[in-house]
């Protein structure tokens, strides 16, 4: 019942992080890791916390992260190999590609000129997922201090994006 209800939104959360970078079946693969961590892990799941969708949503994301991070270290591997011919999928899109990968750049430039502590709350929270509470403790703020740095961050980020694309 769960699959049959929650494969949608699953796929959705995997489909928009590893679209262009792994094929249609490694992503279905990833979201079946993701029904198969829930199940066996169900006992973690704690429903006065968050939702059902929530949960699985955060494993999709986990998960779609992990396997982003296995497919371009493959990646990273292939390409150092020059005499390597490579056969391109026919649902790779090389346009799109590229444009992401610019925008990742110009994202990683902005995030950076942001300056110290603010990069590394920013990258902790959103590249490596840690909740604010975490960050906290390990960089010795408080919770609301790495929250409204957060904020403030972002509100920063916008205009700095705003700026390189006009």
């Amino acid at each position: 019942m769960v699959i049959d209800t929650y494969s949608p939104v699953v796929f959705g959360a995997v489909n928009s992080r590893l679209n262009g970078v792994c094929s249609y079946d490694e992503i279905e693969a990833c979201v079946s890791l993701v029904f198969t961590e829930f199940y066996f892990n169900m006992k973690k799941f704690d429903c006065r916390r968050c939702s059902i969708k929530t949960y699985l949503c955060s494993l999709a994301r986990n998960k779609a992260i992990e396997e982003y991070r296995r497919a371009t270290r493959h990646s990273l591997r292939v390409h150092q190999e020059d005499d390597l011919l490579l056969e391109l999928p026919d649902s790779f899109d090389m346009e799109s590609l590229t444009e992401r990968r610019i925008s990742e750049k110009q994202l990683l430039r902005a995030v950076d000129s942001l300056g110290n502590p603010d990069s590394r709350i920013i990258i902790r929270r959103y590249f490596y997922s840690q909740p604010s509470k975490q960050i906290a403790r390990e960089m010795g703020m408080t919770d609301a201090a790495v929250r409204k740095r957060i904020s403030r961050s972002l509100a920063r980020l916008r205009v700095l994006l705003e700026d390189d694309n006009d």
